[in-house]
């Protein structure tokens, strides 16, 4: 005859059943919090990759005029394509905008906002980095009539020539756009020095591209930019975009064409700064008045006309 489980033995084991359940439960909590967990921590890496695009349901179109696509940050101004001023973006006094950790040569120099923004962030950096606030911009916008004065004085110093290989012809400079400005070292007596990015002021030749800038006239490049090497130029283009110019080596030339094999209908750049997503693509103009871009439904996007044949959609999410 076999023995009877006592009432209390009976207690004690539904007990650990339920202690089992218990444990079962709070372990499966547990792995779903630290899943999301690592879900949502950012992948504190970078990379560059080329992927297909997701469902279009993601995606919607937008109606822009055609002729935007001679402004935004990625529009390409050299000897071949000319600055449009009609479509330009408003300029503002750097004086009026920046911070104390670098100089300006006088408080007429001008850029449009989100690269004093950009500058105010890099060279605040720079500074708690260093110490030092001796970095001035000492030339940024420039209208048609400055440039050319700029250019006619170079000739008569130097020759056509010599003065086409650093400054260029009124109408085809980076200046005008309000992009791009030229740096220099203060010393102690005000004096203004060549900025070339070296030795205390490494971090900001190295590290430009973390802030959206390019150093625009590399010495490797020239044959493609058709301007000399200019340590002291830097030009806004956006983090992501100088982030491939730097992986690839690449002129800006360089790049808005490269972009150009990146297309809705295609795949696109797929990019990943310290836990930032980045997609980007092409889309080519339409020979009528409007452009249909195809934009993310979900996500911030920009787009930026290249100046040349089309548009180039950021999209960040």
């Amino acid at each position: 005859m076999g023995s009877r489980i006592s009432r209390k033995e009976r207690a004690k084991r539904k007990r650990r059943k339920k202690q089992r359940i218990q444990f079962i439960a709070i372990f499966l909590v547990f792995v779903i919090l630290v899943g999301g967990i690592i879900y949502l921590i950012p992948k504190f890496d970078e990379s560059i990759k080329i992927t297909p695009f997701g469902s279009s349901l993601f995606y919607k179109t937008k109606e822009i005029p055609t002729s935007e696509m001679t402004s935004g940050d990625l529009i390409l101004v050299n000897n071949s394509y000319p600055y449009h001023f009609e479509t330009g973006e408003q300029k503002y006094p750097i004086d009026s905008k920046r911070n104390s950790s670098y100089q300006v040569k006088n408080d007429e120099i001008a850029l449009n906002e989100i690269t004093i923004q950009q500058f105010n962030q890099l060279f605040s950096d720079f500074q708690k980095k260093t110490g030092l606030s001796n970095v001035s911009i000492i030339s940024a916008y420039r209208d048609y009539d400055y440039q050319n004065s700029v250019f006619t004085e170079r000739v008569e110093e130097e020759g056509y020539y010599e003065a086409s290989l650093y400054v260029a012809l009124p109408g085809y400079s980076e200046h005008h756009t309000g992009l791009a400005a030229d740096l220099a070292v203060l010393d102690s007596e005000g004096n203004s020095n060549t900025f070339i990015g070296e030795g205390d002021y490494a971090y900001v030749s190295e590290n430009a591209w973390r802030y959206g800038f390019i150093l625009r006239y590399p010495e490797n490049k020239t044959e493609l930019t058709g301007i000399a090497y200019e340590s002291w130029h830097y030009r806004y283009v956006g983090k992501p975009h100088a982030y491939v110019m730097k992986c690839y080596d690449m002129c800006l030339e360089e790049y808005i064409e490269y972009i150009k094999s990146f297309t809705y209908d295609n795949s696109c750049l797929d990019i990943n700064i310290k836990g930032d997503q980045y997609k980007i693509y092409y889309v080519p103009a339409s020979a009528e008045e409007i452009t249909a871009v195809k934009v993310p439904r979900f996500h911030n996007y920009t787009i930026s006309g290249n100046n040349i044949d089309g548009f180039i959609v950021t999209e960040k999410g």
